[in-house]
C-alpha cells in the first residue's frame, strides 16, 4: 500500500474526528444544504434560490457561537465490570452527581476510545477478512482496509446516550451500553459530554479523561458432551501437585522428616513424645488431566482462527476445574506454550484470558507444537484438538494418539464443510468433528 494513502486516510480520520466533535449530524446535513443553496442560487437574476441560501447561512451563524457557552456541572463516574464478551452487549452504570444550582437538562454522553491509530505497517501489512472477494478497485485503495483496521483498534462501536434531567446537587444512576467487536483488551480513554446548541446544529463536546482496560472474552457456543473420558494417571508428587479431590488424602504411615518434606505434613504430637520431627506419609495421587489443543498457525486473524479460539474457549469454559486438571497447548510467535487450569494452578478466569489475547503464529512449526503434546501424553488421560487446517503434519499427530490409544477428539474448523469432509475422507480420518463457520447455529458437539 502507498504511504500517501495512508498520510490521507490519516488526515481525513482526523478531520473528520475533529467536525464529528463540533457538528451534529443534522447540522452536518443542514451544512450540505445551505452550500447546494449558495451553489446554485449564486446567480440572483436566473433563480432566487439565493433568498433560501441567505436564510440558512444566518441561521448557521446564530447557532454557532451559541454551542460555546455549554459547561459541565454533572460529575460522571463508569462502574464496569471486569470482563464481557465479544459480539454481546454490554451494559453498564454511569453514577451521575449535579454539583451545580442549576438543573442541567439535555446533557449527551459518549465513550470514547484509547487506542491510537493503526500504524503504516498495520495498513500495510495487514488484510480484512474476506478481502480477496473485493473489486480489484477496493483492494487497491484499501479504504475498507483502513476502517477495518480502525474498527479493530477501537475495539467497539460506542454511541450517544442522553442523561435524564438532573436537578441541583441531585445523585442518581442510568445505564449505558456498549457491543464490543472482537477479543482482547479495549481500551477506554475517556468520556465526552456535551449539549446542543438550541438550534441543534453544534456542539461543544468536553473531554474527561478517565482510562480504563477491558477484558473482552472470546465468544462461546453451546457445548454437548462435556464431560472428557480417559483414565486417572499417576502424577508423582501426590498432595505436593495435587488437591484433596480424588484419590489423595489417605494416611500411609509415619516416618522421620527429610529434607524438602512439607511442613504441614509434620505430626507435632508425635514429634513432642520422641523427640525427634516426624511426619506423617500419604499416598501419592491418581487423578485426571485432560489437554486442549489450540492450531495457532493460521495465515491471519481470519474467521475460522476466531472460531477456533472460541471453539477452545467454549469447551474450557464448560470445564469442572476443581475436578480435572487442564492444560491448554499451543504456539505462539516467542514460544510453545502450555497453561494449566485446575488443582492448584491458574483459574479459569486466567485461561479465558490467554485466549482472548491469541494471536496467530509465524515464526514456529506445527512441528514443535506437536513434539509437546507427545512429550505430555505419558501424563494426559485424554486430549481435545482445535485444528484450522488438516494436512499431512497433523494427520501423524492423530495417528500417533490413535497408536498410542489415547482418548482423543478433533474438531476441525471449515469454511466448506463438504470440502473438509471428503478431505477427511480421503485421508482416512473418520472421527473427525467438522465445525462450520457459516453455520446460521453454532454448536461444539464432541459426541
Amino acid at each position: 500500500m502507498s504511504f500517501r494513502l495512508y498520510r490521507l486516510y490519516l488526515f481525513l480520520t482526523r478531520v473528520k474526528k475533529r467536525m464529528h466533535s463540533k457538528v451534529s449530524p443534522s447540522g452536518r446535513l443542514f451544512i450540505v444544504f445551505a452550500a447546494l443553496s449558495v451553489l446554485f442560487g449564486f446567480n440572483t437574476k436566473q433563480t432566487m434560490i439565493y433568498q433560501l441560501a441567505a436564510l440558512f447561512v444566518m441561521l448557521l451563524l446564530f447557532s454557532f457561537p451559541l454551542s460555546f457557552f455549554f459547561s459541565s456541572t454533572v460529575r460522571i463516574r463508569r462502574i464496569l465490570p471486569k470482563t464481557c464478551t465479544a459480539g454481546e452487549k454490554l451494559t453498564y452504570l454511569l453514577q451521575l452527581k449535579n454539583t451545580g444550582k442549576k438543573t442541567v437538562s439535555g446533557l449527551i454522553f459518549k465513550e470514547q476510545s484509547g487506542a491510537d491509530y493503526p500504524t503504516f505497517e498495520d495498513f500495510n501489512f495487514s488484510h480484512e477478512s474476506g478481502e480477496r472477494d473485493r473489486n480489484y478497485f477496493d483492494r487497491k485503495l484499501g479504504y475498507y482496509r483502513w476502517l477495518w483496521l480502525l474498527e479493530r483498534s477501537a475495539g467497539s462501536h460506542f454511541k450517544s446516550f442522553t442523561l435524564p434531567k438532573l436537578i441541583s446537587r441531585e445523585h442518581t444512576q442510568v445505564e449505558v451500553s456498549l457491543l464490543p467487536s472482537r477479543r482482547g483488551y479495549i481500551q477506554l480513554g475517556g468520556y465526552t459530554t456535551h449539549r446542543l446548541d438550541p438550534l441543534g446544529f453544534f456542539k461543544n463536546e468536553i473531554f474527561t479523561g478517565d482510562v480504563k482496560k477491558l477484558l473482552v472474552l472470546p465468544k462461546m457456543y453451546p457445548v454437548v458432551q462435556t464431560e472428557l473420558t480417559g483414565t486417572r494417571k499417576y502424577h508423582q508428587g501426590g498432595l505436593t501437585s495435587a488437591t484433596s479431590c480424588g484419590e489423595s488424602g489417605e494416611f500411609v504411615s509415619l516416618r522421620e522428616y527429610r529434607s524438602g518434606d512439607p511442613v504441614k505434613h509434620i505430626d507435632w504430637k508425635v514429634t513432642a513424645r520422641v523427640g525427634s520431627t516426624i511426619v506423617r506419609q500419604y499416598q501419592d495421587e491418581y487423578f485426571s488431566r485432560y489437554g486442549i489443543l489450540l492450531d495457532t498457525f493460521a495465515e491471519q486473524e481470519s474467521i475460522v482462527f476466531e472460531d477456533a479460539v472460541s471453539v477452545a474457549a467454549s469447551i474450557i469454559a464448560q470445564q469442572d476445574a476443581a475436578r480435572n486438571l487442564i492444560d491448554l497447548l499451543f504456539a505462539c510467535d516467542k514460544c510453545i506454550s502450555s497453561v494449566s487450569m485446575g488443582r492448584g494452578q491458574s483459574d479459569k478466569h486466567h485461561m479465558l484470558e490467554v485466549l482472548a489475547c491469541i494471536t496467530p503464529c509465524h515464526t514456529q512449526k506445527f512441528s514443535d507444537l506437536a513434539e509437546l503434546v507427545i512429550g505430555h501424553t505419558g501424563m494426559l488421560s485424554g486430549l481435545i484438538l482445535v485444528l484450522v487446517k488438516m494436512d499431512e503434519q497433523r494427520k501423524q499427530l492423530v495417528e500417533y494418539l490413535d497408536t498410542m490409544k489415547i482418548p482423543h477428539r478433533v474438531i476441525l474448523i471449515s469454511t466448506d464443510r463438504d470440502n473438509s469432509e471428503n478431505l477427511l475422507q480421503s485421508m482416512s480420518l473418520h472421527n473427525v468433528i467438522v465445525f462450520n463457520v457459516k453455520s446460521d447455529t453454532k454448536l461444539v458437539d464432541l459426541t
